[in-house]
């Protein structure tokens, strides 16, 4: 008996070794027939179970290889390896929480094991407790902080968190030679930090050892972006489109530069072919939706903008972009409310007030706070429905940049105007300026009309003094704020501005003199030489100033400015150069304003083309 019983043992041994053997060289279900075979000779066997279930999950059946692992514990209970293996089969059945119960039980024995902790952080990270995750990872690193996985898991596990300076070490511990996707990772961080400078050197320092690294190449395109430096990010997009024809995000990223510089055809060319890329990609959508809205193309604006919202439901901007689609159509009761999504969009930071906000309910007897936001030429086109407010029975509060505290100060039944900075009076509500619309139900029909402001007679007067007496005095303003320091800003503006010498075809029409009403730009002194322009703007102290100046001109010619608004809001005839990416507040299709009776459009063609629109203005002031 013993002799026999000897032999059953040598042959399981033999098909365990086997088992081994196959499992080591990939051959999972011949490794799973051997360590059956050893079983059926030999049931009680821990190690077998174990290794069973092992290169059953490595087949993929991972039911089966769940209950060989479980029995391999139920003959070795609490034994420590053997747990931590039931833990991996059920990580890989997706099976999050039990595997993570498994790895603690492994851990209760070996409370310091840093792959214990490491896998454990693994299972929590998969099953969506961040927290967990980020203490596993912890202990693994306290155990081995060499253990370059787990100082990647707790960079991502803080990084999930908003953790960033954290996330930072840990990817910086984890970085290195074997470990592009830390390098990647200590960029991104770095970026959503606002370092850009950092993210470059971490993005370089990758690419450095893998120049065929795509990734790398997009999201040193992504800071480059970030800087304001947008042809040296198409450059490096370009340059991971290259290594990889298909990649939605690059693709994407080349879109975004695009349509910052102006170049919106060949940016809808880019948004298509991501989303060609990624069918499923929304902010491809609702970028590309926006851009076929710079191009004047709505009807396809929409469809892209609702496409994005069926992928991304919340996606602010996408609602928010679709709202200036819908108000360039003209389709304001719909567009006011999708315009309340500027605030979710991180680019237009909201004011905080305990008091709510007026929605347009009964306002009587109320003191409601209207409140200016965005830019001058904003103030200047709503605070039209202040003194409407105040019919209503309001008693209202209007806090202005300080600039135009004097020329507002005219506007009837306004309580009191508070600069932009002091202190605020007691009320009960407040408003946004541009959220009055909304609040008065506002459509194409029932636009409060011009004109609401005047400039002051006295101070007309002394302006008038200044001017010569002869010829039609017409104002020029061809620039806006330059907004070096706002990359995005500064490029719109440069597509809004013109060069004064652009002007020089109206120097030919006879009988008019020309008054520069650009303040804190220099004039080109041979451009405005050749226009004959009168300057004085160093005189002009605040907006009630301007103001008398417009008064005391004819027309006044502009690009699309707080001066246009003010003037336009004055009565006084004002023609707007609009750029071809016209702002949604003009319409689309027309050459006058429902906001300004008094203003008459003058719209570029195709992007950048100014000289046809010069050409234009000049017959125009020929028969003026």
């Amino acid at each position: 008996m013993d002799g026999g019983w000897a032999a059953v043992q040598d042959d399981a041994a033999a098909l365990f070794g086997r088992g081994n053997a196959l499992a080591g060289r990939g051959q999972y279900a011949a490794a799973a027939e051997a360590y059956r075979a050893a079983l059926a000779r030999r049931g009680n066997w821990p190690e077998a179970w174990t290794n069973l279930g092992t290169v059953l999950a490595a087949a993929g059946h991972k039911a089966a290889a769940i209950a060989a692992q479980r029995m391999a514990l139920r003959q070795a209970p609490g034994e420590p390896v053997l747990q931590c293996n039931l833990g991996n089969v059920l990580h890989q059945a997706g099976r999050w929480s039990e595997a993570a119960e498994a790895y603690r039980a492994a851990l209760a024995r070996h409370p310091t094991d840093a792959v214990l902790q490491f896998n454990l952080g693994n299972a929590l990270t998969a099953g969506g407790d961040t927290a967990g995750a980020a203490a596993a990872y912890e202990g693994a690193v306290a155990a081995d902080p060499g253990f370059a996985a787990a100082q990647f898991g707790l960079g991502m596990a803080r990084q999930a968190q908003g953790r960033l300076a954290e996330a930072e070490a840990a990817y910086e511990a984890a970085a290195g030679p074997a470990s592009d996707e830390a390098q990647l990772n200590l960029g991104n961080v770095r970026l959503a930090q606002g370092r850009v400078a950092a993210a470059v050197a971490a993005y370089r320092a990758l690419l450095a050892r893998r120049p065929d690294h795509a990734p790398g190449w997009c999201n040193l395109g992504a800071a480059w972006h970030a800087a304001g430096r947008f042809d040296t990010a198409i450059v490096c997009t370009r340059q991971a489109l290259a290594l990889n024809p298909a990649y939605a995000d690059a693709h994407s990223n080349l879109g975004n530069a695009l349509a910052i510089q102006g170049e919106f055809a060949a940016a809808v060319a880019a948004y298509r072919a991501a989303i060609e890329a990624r069918p499923d990609f929304a902010a491809a959508w609702a970028n590309l939706g926006a851009t076929l809205r710079d191009l004047g193309r709505l009807d396809e604006a929409e469809h892209a903008l609702r496409t994005a919202l069926e992928l991304a439901p919340g996606s602010a901007e996408a609602i928010f972009n679709l709202g200036l689609v819908l108000l360039t159509a003209g389709r304001f009761a719909t567009g006011w409310a999708l315009h309340e999504a500027r605030w979710r969009t991180g680019t237009m930071p909201r004011r905080e007030f305990l008091q709510k906000q007026w929605h347009g309910e009964p306002p009587a007897g109320r003191t409601i706070l209207l409140h200016a936001e965005q830019g001058l030429g904003d103030t200047l086109q709503f605070v039209r429905y202040a003194p409407l407010l105040a019919a209503s029975g309001a008693r209202v509060l209007l806090e202005v940049p300080a600039t135009l505290v004097p020329l507002l100060a005219q506007l009837p039944d306004i309580a009191a105007i508070i600069a932009e900075g002091a202190a605020l009076p007691a009320f009960d509500l407040h408003c946004p300026m541009m959220s009055l619309p909304l609040a008065f139900a506002t459509t194409l029909e029932t636009i409060p009309s011009a004109p609401y402001l005047a400039a002051d007679p006295a101070r007309t007067a002394r302006w008038r003094d200044r001017l010569p007496s002869d010829g039609r005095k017409v104002g020029l303003v061809w620039a806006g704020s330059p907004r070096i320091g706002e990359p995005r800003a500064h490029h719109a503006d440069r597509r809004r501005s013109i060069p004064l010498a652009a002007f020089a075809p109206l120097a030919e029409v006879p009988g008019v003199r020309f008054v520069s009403l650009q303040k804190d730009a220099v004039a080109d002194p041979a451009a405005a030489s050749a226009l004959g322009l009168i300057d004085m703007m160093d005189q002009v102290t605040d907006f009630a100033d301007t103001a008398a100046l417009v008064a005391a001109l004819d027309l006044v010619i502009a690009v699309d400015t707080s001066v246009a608004h003010l003037a336009a809001a004055m009565g006084k005839p004002v023609w707007l150069l609009s750029r071809f990416d016209g702002c949604w507040r003009w319409l689309a299709g027309r050459t006058d304003s429902p906001w300004y009776p008094s203003l008459r459009l003058f719209r570029q063609g195709a992007p950048g083309e100014w000289a046809p629109v010069i050409a234009r203005v000049r017959a125009a002031l020929a028969v003026f």
